[in-house]
């Protein structure tokens, strides 16, 4: 949690802040979009991976609830 709430305060203190009010139609009309761009990727990521994240715990406490019950 500290962590998350550190990483959170780096990105908002960092020069990169106007990415995040930026729409993907306007990064592509930029004509130096790269960062910015690659920036709103990973954040359209984002849900994926918690997602994928979240499926591998399930996964997983399954398989060990299923270990107990053949014990």
């Amino acid at each position: 949690m500290k962590r998350t709430a550190a990483v959170l305060i780096a990105m908002l203190l960092s020069s990169t802040t106007d990415a995040f009010a930026l729409c993907p139609n306007c990064l592509a009309q930029s004509p130096s979009f790269a960062p910015k761009l690659r920036l709103l990727g990973a954040f359209l990521l984002l849900p994926f991976l918690i997602a994928l994240f979240a499926f591998r715990q399930i996964r997983r406490l399954q398989r060990q609830s299923e270990r107990r019950e053949r014990v």
